[in-house]
C-alpha cells in the first residue's frame, strides 16, 4: 500500500492525468476547429457553385420555361459540383432536376431553405438523408435579375461522406496521439521522480523563480499535511502578488501612455517656438496650444491624485441634502451648457433626500457626469438631471441626447483610462479617469454606478446612494 502513496506513484499519476486532460482539451478544440474548417470550406464551395449556377440559368427562367433544357443544365452542373441540383421557379415548383428517374420535376418543393431563398437570403442546413443513410448539406440560393427581382432558386444537396471520412481519420489520429503522449509521459514521470527529493524541492524552485521576477508560479499538491498547507499558502501568496503586480504594471503603462502624448506635444510646440521665427498671431496660437496641453496634463495629474486618495483613505461622511446639492450644481453649470448650445434640465422633487456623504466628492461625481454629457452631446441637444427614490436608496439619473455608447463597450466604461473610440467629444475628451473616479467615489459611499446607452440615441448614467433612515 505504501507504494501508492510514494512520490513516484503520485507524480506518475498526476502527470498522466494532466497529460490526458491537456490532450483531451487540445484534441477537442483541434477537432472542432478542423470540423468547422472542412464544413465551412465545403459549404463555401457549394455556395459559390450555386451562385454560378444562378447566374447561368437566370435567363432560362424568363418567359416560357423549358424544363427539359433546365434538367440537362442541372445534370451537367451536378457532375461538376458532385451534388444534386434543382432549379426552382418563384412559385416553389421544380423546373429542373439533375435526377431524371424518380426526380422532383414539376413538383412543389416545400422546404424552409427554399422559402428563405425566395425571400432573397441564402439558406443552408444539414440533414440526414434516409435514402442514402448519410448526412447531407442543403443549400438554397436565390436567382436574381439585374434589377434584384427574384425569379427562382438554385437548390443543391451534397453528401458529407468525404468530410465525415476525413473527420474520422482525424479522430483516430488524435486518439493515437493521446495514447502516445500518455506513454511518453508515464515513462518520463518515473524518471523524473528519481531526481526529486520531495515537494520541498519544488517549493524551493518556485520560490527562486518568484525571486527572479517570474510571479506566475503555482505548486501542485495533493497532501494536506504541513507541506501541503505551506504549498497552498504559497499559491495564494503567488496569485495575490501576481495580481497586484499585473495591475500595477498595467496602471503604470496606462499612465505612461496618457502622459506621453501631452509631453510630446509640449516638446514639439516648445521646439517650434525656439527654432522658428513666427508672426505674433501664430506665436499666440502656439502659446494657447501650450496652455491647452498643460491644462490637460494638470487634469490628468489631479485625477491620478484623486484616485490615489480614494484607494488609500476612507472618506468622512456627513448628512447631505442631495436635493440642494444637485440644484446648486445645476445652477452653477447652466451658463456653461447654454454657451455650448445645450439645454440643462432638472427634475428634482421637493421631498428631501438625505444621505451620508462627502459633499465635495459628491459634487465631483455629478460634475464628472455632467462634463461627460457636455463633451459627448452635440449642440442643440438636451441633458437632464433627475432624482428619485427607489426603495431605501436615492437614485440620480443624468440623461443626454448625445452619440451614445456601443453595446460592446458598456461593461468597460467605468474602467481607468477606457475611452469609447467611436465617440467624438466636443474638446477631444478628458483624461479617461472621470468615470473611474465616479465609480470609486460612489462605491466609497456604499452605492453603485451604472449606465444604459444606445449608440446614436444618447446615454443614461445612474448612481445610487443609501438614504438616511427616517
Amino acid at each position: 500500500m505504501t507504494r501508492f502513496y510514494s512520490i513516484r506513484f503520485r507524480l506518475t499519476t498526476t502527470f498522466l492525468v494532466i497529460i490526458l486532460a491537456v490532450m483531451v482539451i487540445i484534441s477537442f478544440f483541434l477537432y472542432n476547429t478542423l470540423e468547422r474548417y472542412y464544413m465551412n470550406n465545403f459549404k463555401d464551395g457549394l455556395e459559390s457553385s450555386a451562385f454560378i449556377s444562378s447566374d447561368f440559368v437566370v435567363g432560362h427562367l424568363r418567359g416560357q420555361v423549358d424544363s427539359v433544357r433546365l434538367s440537362v443544365l442541372a445534370e451537367n452542373m451536378s457532375r461538376q459540383v458532385q451534388a444534386r441540383v434543382l432549379f426552382i421557379d418563384q412559385l416553389g415548383v421544380v423546373v429542373g432536376d439533375s435526377v431524371r428517374i424518380n426526380g422532383l420535376l414539376n413538383q412543389s418543393l416545400d422546404q424552409e431553405d427554399v422559402r428563405v431563398a425566395l425571400n432573397g437570403t441564402v439558406s443552408s442546413s444539414i440533414v440526414y438523408n434516409e435514402s442514402i443513410q448519410q448526412q447531407t448539406i442543403q443549400m438554397a440560393v436565390p436567382i436574381k435579375e439585374e434589377d434584384g427581382t427574384i425569379t427562382g432558386v438554385v437548390f443543391l444537396s451534397a453528401s458529407l461522406e468525404e468530410v465525415t471520412r476525413i473527420l474520422e481519420d482525424i479522430r483516430r489520429f488524435l486518439f493515437l496521439a493521446t495514447l502516445l503522449a500518455m506513454a511518453v509521459a508515464g515513462g518520463g514521470s518515473v524518471a523524473l521522480a528519481r531526481r526529486f527529493t520531495g515537494p520541498l524541492e519544488e517549493l524551493t524552485t518556485a520560490a527562486r523563480k518568484m525571486a527572479e521576477g517570474k510571479l506566475d508560479q503555482h505548486i501542485e499538491f495533493s497532501s494536506h499535511d504541513e507541506i501541503g498547507r505551506l504549498a497552498e499558502q504559497f499559491n495564494v501568496m503567488a496569485r495575490r502578488l501576481n495580481y497586484y503586480t499585473s495591475n500595477l504594471k498595467k496602471f503604470a503603462a496606462d499612465v505612461a501612455h496618457e502622459v506621453r502624448t501631452p509631453l510630446t506635444t509640449l516638446s514639439l510646440l516648445t521646439s517650434a517656438l525656439k527654432e522658428h521665427e513666427m508672426e505674433p498671431d501664430q506665436r499666440k496660437e502656439f502659446i494657447e496650444d501650450l496652455d491647452g496641453e498643460l491644462e490637460r496634463l494638470t487634469a490628468l495629474v489631479n485625477d491620478l491624485l484623486e484616485l490615489s486618495k480614494l484607494d488609500k483613505n476612507e472618506i468622512e461622511l456627513e448628512e447631505v441634502s442631495l436635493n440642494r446639492l444637485l440644484q446648486n450644481i445645476i445652477g452653477e453649470n447652466q451658463y456653461r451648457f447654454a454657451r455650448a448650445g445645450l439645454d440643462l434640465l432638472d427634475e428634482i422633487p421637493d421631498q428631501e433626500h438625505i444621505i451620508f456623504g462627502a459633499p465635495l466628492q459628491l459634487r465631483q461625481v455629478v460634475g464628472n457626469l455632467l462634463d461627460n454629457a457636455l463633451n459627448y452631446t452635440p449642440s442643440g441637444g438636451t441633458v437632464s438631471v433627475l432624482l428619485y427614490r427607489e426603495g431605501k436608496e436615492a437614485v440620480v439619473k443624468i440623461d443626454d441626447t448625445g452619440c451614445g455608447i456601443p453595446e460592446e463597450d458598456l461593461n468597460y466604461i467605468f474602467e481607468r483610462f477606457f475611452r469609447v473610440d467611436r465617440a467624438r467629444s466636443r474638446e477631444g475628451g478628458g483624461t479617461g479617469l472621470g468615470l473611474a473616479i465616479v465609480s470609486e467615489i460612489v462605491a466609497k459611499h456604499g452605492g453603485r454606478a451604472w449606465v444604459e446607452s444606445e449608440e446614436g440615441k444618447g446615454s443614461r448614467f445612474y448612481f445610487s446612494l443609501p438614504l438616511v433612515a427616517e
